[in-house]
């Protein structure tokens, strides 16, 4: 083989148009968040706290990066005052189904593990539909799928089909709450027509 030749295998590989290089960087938002974390653990604020917080904050955003979490619809501030109006609805009404189920002398509380598939696979909106749920007393979720888009929850006091039916509904509202709220326009289009949600491919390309 010819010099020309070596030279040009061992020159690298161009890279394909539009690829970008990976950087690690970390997010000043979990930074913020994860100091106040660590002081809170101490119970107590000190400038030396909150120095040692930063910095291992900056160090696990480094060690173990998180992958981005981009928003491709539109934040709408009046449905989200919705959804945490009935967010504080849910949680009330649960709480005192919650205390009078404690107070039920002779019987034991039973429960039931049920399996939600969510109408989006996209990780903002199982996260944020997980958290929703979670809120609610009596309901905790298990597990998280992503790649189903699949929650399991542990329901206090589902023990007949009327009342796990109820809680999935109850998670498939508080889902549709989250996509009025962030949604795009194509997957607002599809929950207003009860179609399967486009995947997240699709929608991070009509926006682009």
């Amino acid at each position: 083989m010819s010099s020309d030749g070596r030279a040009a295998s061992s020159r690298p590989a161009p890279r394909a148009p539009g690829a970008r290089r990976a950087h690690r960087h970390v997010s000043v938002s979990a930074v913020v968040v994860l100091t106040v974390v660590w002081v809170l653990l101490w119970d107590e604020v000190s400038l030396f706290l909150v120095l040692t917080g930063v910095g291992l904050a900056v160090l696990v955003g480094l060690v173990f990066p998180l992958p981005p979490i981009e928003l491709h619809g539109r934040f709408r501030p009046g449905m989200a005052l919705r959804l945490l109006g009935r967010l504080l609805l849910d949680a009330f009404r649960a709480s005192v189904d919650v205390v009078a189920l404690a107070f039920r002398f002779g019987t034991v509380p039973r429960s039931s593990i049920v399996r939600v598939r969510l109408r989006s696979r996209y990780d903002l909106y199982l996260t944020l539909t997980a958290e929703l749920v979670s809120l609610v007393p009596g309901t905790i979720v298990l597990e998280a799928h992503r790649s189903t888009g699949t929650l399991y929850l542990h329901i206090l006091g589902a023990t007949d089909d009327a009342a796990i039916e109820e809680a999935v509904r109850a998670v498939h509202e508080a889902e549709a709450r989250v996509l009025r709220t962030f949604g795009s326009a194509a997957e607002l289009a599809a929950l207003q027509a009860d179609r399967p949600q486009p995947d997240h491919d699709d929608v991070v390309r009509e926006g682009s």
